[in-house]
């Protein structure tokens, strides 16, 4: 295939996906064009490019701010991009998540909304608990909580509309699990060496956040799961693995305790997540698994950021024929050859 013919631009952030977009079109030979999305001409410095690859996190408050609104419009330009508008309009957004993945029917674990204060402390009269608390934004289980009862769930709803809460994000806003979990004696010695950095960071970023109030989200507790299952579509390739729940906790999400054996995989966490992938358009998606009664998947969320190198790790992925490929890839790389294909096929129209 041949891509000289095709102009990409990467917008460079240390320690995101860019950082093998970059080695990958280097390996390639692939010619490509550093960028900030953050520049006011950015549209204008775009014109000439056919793709953009732009890896936008949920802590930095300048993306969540702009991000959507750019990708949309130079999508109205016909530049293909990473992540494109049905990939990220819901990302870290669980309230959004909730009202896409219920209008394709897809089986998400049973979330309820309220944006009354009232029309929620009737409903939680009505209710058995626990009860899982969350707010729309977070990731590794960020912002979550297990209601025990009536009065902690009032207190909740009290908070969220009125004062509201503050966010916690950012890699170390759960310091201890993360460290706990680092394999490598020198990666957890580079993250003690960034610690001040990205705890600085992290503290400037929280506080251009504004605090989340307005309404209450939950879900039901799904009892019994010692794990989730992680399932990331990209194209026809599915990766998969499941994560332990943390020690005298209930939650898998950012464990760090990663299982790759593959005769442990639900299969029909793979077929729901191709179906809903199909349904939803999307380029890359990361499908958060646990199993409810007689072993059936439920979703619990979605999002188009994870960990490349968990994915990376997988042996292999599955089609959508549900036939295992073994080898490793990254899935930068599996991002990207989708969309120079996507670029060649509109060439030849």
């Amino acid at each position: 295939m041949n891509h000289t013919s095709v102009n990409i631009a990467i917008h460079d952030r240390p320690g995101s996906f860019s950082d093998r977009w970059i080695e990958y079109c280097e390996e390639k030979r692939i010619p490509y064009k550093r960028v900030s999305c953050y520049d006011n001409n950015i549209i204008d410095q775009l014109k000439s490019f056919d793709i953009l690859l732009w890896h936008w996190h949920h802590a930095d408050p300048k993306a969540i701010l702009f991000a959507r609104q750019l990708i949309t419009s130079l999508e109205n330009m016909g530049i293909k991009i990473f992540p494109n508008s049905n990939t990220c309009w819901h990302f870290d957004d669980k309230v959004g998540q909730k009202y896409l993945l219920e209008s394709i029917h897809a089986p998400l674990v049973p979330s309820y909304v309220f944006f009354d204060e009232k029309e929620a402390m009737d409903w939680i009269e009505e209710i058995e608990f626990p009860k899982v608390f969350k707010l729309r934004t977070g990731a590794g289980s960020e912002n979550v909580k297990l209601v025990q009862n009536h009065s902690e769930a009032r207190k909740l709803i009290k908070t969220a509309f009125n004062r509201g809460f503050k966010v916690r994000a950012g890699y170390f806003s759960d310091l201890t699990t993360k460290l706990r979990n680092t394999i490598y004696q020198r990666d957890y010695l580079g993250k003690i060496k960034r610690l001040p950095t990205s705890l600085f960071n992290i503290y400037e970023n929280n506080k251009k956040r504004d605090r989340e109030k307005g309404y209450i989200y939950f879900q039901d507790f799904i009892a019994n799961n010692d794990c989730d299952t992680r399932v990331t579509v990209i194209g026809n390739r599915a990766f998969t693995f499941r994560r332990l729940v943390r020690k005298d906790d209930f939650r898998a999400s950012g464990s760090g305790d990663i299982v790759y054996d593959q005769s442990q995989i639900n299969i029909q966490c793979i077929k729901i997540a191709f179906e809903v992938a199909a349904r939803l358009q999307s380029q890359s998606m990361a499908f958060d698994f646990i199993e409810g009664k007689g072993s059936k998947p439920l979703i619990v969320e979605v999002s188009y950021c994870y960990v490349s190198s968990a994915v990376r790790d997988c042996q292999g992925y599955w089609d959508m024929n549900l036939q295992w490929h073994e080898g490793t890839i990254w899935p930068q790389d599996a991002i990207l050859e989708d969309l120079l294909a996507e670029a060649q096929s509109r060439d030849k129209c």
